[in-house]
């Protein structure tokens, strides 16, 4: 990968991330339920899937709510999510963001797996989920953690930061949300992509590496995170409630 100094454009971003997610969707089922279990507190009843992607982790979500407004700006992917949940009564398909689904509300949770990194006015988004999401609702963020491991690869798929777990806390609490929890996420990853996609530049997502990484390693961090909060991690989770009237 050549070295890339700046965020790459939406369109540029659109290509790369689509390449990403179908290295992911099919190769990493272990971490997409471990995904799925950590935001499950804001993903019960109705719920708003904020960049949605091409839909995988929207037919995740189902297992726990009862109707997903997956919301994705990129028209291959919610074309892509159209066909992935063509015909299930339980999906609607949003092709814009959060605001374009605000009439669709409100909610009883919302989620963002990967995507708030991407927008370059974060706490604005997290105002407006706010509103939208029912007083006592939860919404979920779960995003890449440490500017440290910030790398060409984050940029070409169109990050603006990395978080710490105080600053998304922080943001959070800004827009007017309860954080209930704020939590790092994968250590092993940390180490992976700070050698992978830091220092070696390479593709962090390549199939063959995601895979074995997810039969291996990502059981065991598992089970070890549920016991033991890590002071550090690849990714940061915050979960906010939204304050009862």
């Amino acid at each position: 990968m050549a070295p890339r100094r700046h965020r790459a454009s939406f369109a540029e971003a659109d290509i790369a991330l689509e390449q990403t997610l179908e290295e992911l969707d099919e190769h990493v089922p272990n971490y997409n339920e471990w995904l799925r279990s950590l935001v499950e507190l804001a993903s019960h009843g109705r719920v708003l899937e904020v960049g949605a992607g091409v839909g995988t982790f929207t037919l995740a979500l189902l297992q726990t709510a009862d109707h997903v407004v997956a919301v994705e700006p990129s028209l291959r992917g919610s074309a892509a999510i159209a066909k992935t949940t063509h015909g299930d009564h339980r999906v609607t398909v949003v092709h814009g963001y959060a605001s374009d689904a605000a009439a669709l509300g409100p909610f009883d949770g919302a989620v963002l797996s990967n995507v708030l990194e991407h927008i370059e006015d974060d706490e604005a988004t997290l105002r407006e989920l706010c509103t939208v999401v029912r007083p006592g609702g939860f919404v979920a963020v779960y995003s890449p953690a440490f500017e440290l491991l910030m790398s060409d690869f984050d940029r070409s798929i169109g990050h603006v930061r990395r978080y710490r777990k105080r600053e998304l806390s922080d943001r959070f609490a800004a827009a007017g949300f309860e954080v209930v929890e704020a939590r790092y996420v994968n250590v092993p990853g940390f180490f992976a992509w700070l050698l992978v996609a830091r220092l070696l530049r390479k593709r962090p997502t390549h199939s063959v590496l995601s895979g074995i990484y997810d039969r291996f390693v990502v059981p065991p961090t598992r089970w070890l995170e549920s016991h033991v909060r890590p002071p550090f991690g690849q990714s940061v989770l915050v979960i906010g409630r939204v304050p009862q009237a």
